[in-house]
């Protein structure tokens, strides 16, 4: 009994040992991350004095919310609108494209599409401020700038090569033959993409919508060169137009900003986080 509950003890003590490196990485972590966070969101609280006092205090005494009550300005409102629109359009227009394109290029196999894929996946590393020039001129000409439209389409292509590689390792690991069983029993190709393989490939999906919604909302350079009026403007802009504002008492204002640009994301990511997970780390269902 005792020999029983010595070895009970040990292993316990075993399994203790073994968990310190991963706990001492996430409390290393977060002691790096989580600092810069709670400075913002101490300085988004604070009056517009005493975000400038030295020393600076960590708590804000006395709470102030006048950083989020001045972002409620047509302007700002607009940022987001902007952003939303965007990532919400990019979605939808990158995941019509990329599902069939990533089924095509898993079930068809063949030298050429191979070549293909590895052109798509050659062309997704290019820097996108290497064709925004010639982007910039030709909507120019067509009278397409600041457009939504143009917009949605330019963040589409960005990040349409890599979400199709994605969603092709998720297909791959689908069994075929659960494909055939379906034609046999009288399914279309169009079908079986949609009643087979996208619950099939839903955490990919779900993987998939946020980082698309994650690059878009982060994007700067899109919405910079390619958005040349202030209403058509992102988030990311609003953010860098505070900065270049001047110095003194915007901060809590600048502050707030960020808290609230944060937020979406945050939302996004915990809404759908199993989903996530799954998605990052399954890379489809297995035969």
């Amino acid at each position: 009994m005792s020999t029983t509950t010595s070895r009970r003890q040990g292993g316990r003590l075993g399994a203790v040992l073994r968990a310190v490196p991963a706990w001492a990485y996430v409390i290393l972590s977060a002691a790096v991350v989580l600092p810069p966070v709670a400075w913002i969101v101490s300085t988004s609280l604070k009056t517009a004095s005493d975000t400038i006092e030295f020393p600076p205090r960590w708590i804000p005494d006395p709470l102030s919310f006048e950083g989020y009550v001045g972002l409620l300005t047509s302007t700002n409102s607009r940022f987001f609108i902007n952003s939303l629109i965007y990532a919400v359009g990019s979605i939808i227009l990158a995941l019509a494209i990329s599902i069939p394109a990533a089924y095509v290029a898993t079930r068809y196999r063949s030298r050429r599409m191979e070549t293909l894929m590895t052109g798509i996946l050659v062309l997704s590393m290019v820097p996108a401020i290497v064709v925004f020039i010639a982007l910039y001129s030709m909507f120019v000409r067509t009278a397409l700038i600041n457009t939504y439209p143009l917009l949605i389409v330019v963040y589409t292509a960005i990040i349409c090569g890599q979400t199709i590689l994605f969603l092709r390792n998720f297909i791959e690991n689908i069994p075929v033959e659960i494909e055939e069983a379906a034609a046999i029993d009288g399914c279309s190709r169009l079908q079986i993409l949609w009643r087979i393989i996208l619950p099939l490939i839903r955490p990919g999906i779900a993987a998939v919508a946020i980082f698309i919604f994650v690059f878009v909302w982060n994007d700067f350079l899109v919405g910079t060169v390619l958005a040349t009026t202030e209403d058509m403007k992102t988030v990311q802009n609003g953010i860098v137009r505070y900065i270049t504002t001047g110095f003194g008492s915007f901060w809590g204002l600048f502050a707030a900003f960020i808290v609230v640009a944060f937020i979406p994301v945050l939302s996004i990511f915990l809404a759908f986080q199993r989903w996530f997970v799954a998605g990052m780390t399954s890379g489809g269902v297995k035969g």
